[in-house]
């Protein structure tokens, strides 16, 4: 009896500990708008993950961060921190011993500090948020008058020409 109580336990911890696991790359970028704006020209990408806990219940969050500094060719330096909150919002009324949150949406928040100075949010259902959100994020550059300086999000790496 022991060992089934035991199982029961695990395996409600399991659902509780359900997660997303997010991965994509995170690019830099710099935009010229002194006399209206170009295309923005790429700096540097890498990839980016993080994970965030499924909320289960209404009015639960959980959240997920990564951060990343950016050094530009011209001398400029930004930081960027994401935090990425997965809720399930208050009034969530799911059918009773299926899923009280049939409505989960997803939050990306983007705090830019250094040279450019921005905050960004999008919000977005869990599908166009998996496998990795998409965002823009950027801040008037400081050093210069006239540019941009951004972040972004992405799924594929845009500093690589993609195949036909």
């Amino acid at each position: 009896m022991k060992i089934y109580l035991a199982l029961i336990l695990a395996a409600a911890g399991a659902v509780d500990a359900a997660a997303l696991n997010f991965s994509g790359f995170v690019s830099s970028w710099k935009q010229d708008c002194t006399n209206g704006c170009a295309l923005p020209a790429g700096e540097e990408s890498g990839p980016a993950s993080f994970m965030v806990d499924e909320p289960m219940n209404p009015g639960e969050a959980h959240t997920g961060k990564f951060e990343r500094a950016f050094a530009f060719k011209t001398g400029e330096k930004v930081f960027a921190a994401f935090t990425v909150y997965f809720v399930c919002p208050r009034g969530g009324a799911g059918e009773p011993g299926v899923d009280s949150c049939p409505a989960r949406f997803i939050q990306i928040q983007a705090v830019l500090t250094g040279d450019a100075r921005a905050f960004c949010a999008a919000s977005l259902n869990p599908a166009d948020a998996h496998p990795f959100p998409v965002m823009m994020c950027a801040g008037e550059n400081l050093r210069r008058p006239g540019e941009r300086l951004g972040v972004s999000l992405s799924r594929q790496d845009v500093s690589r020409p993609s195949k036909p």
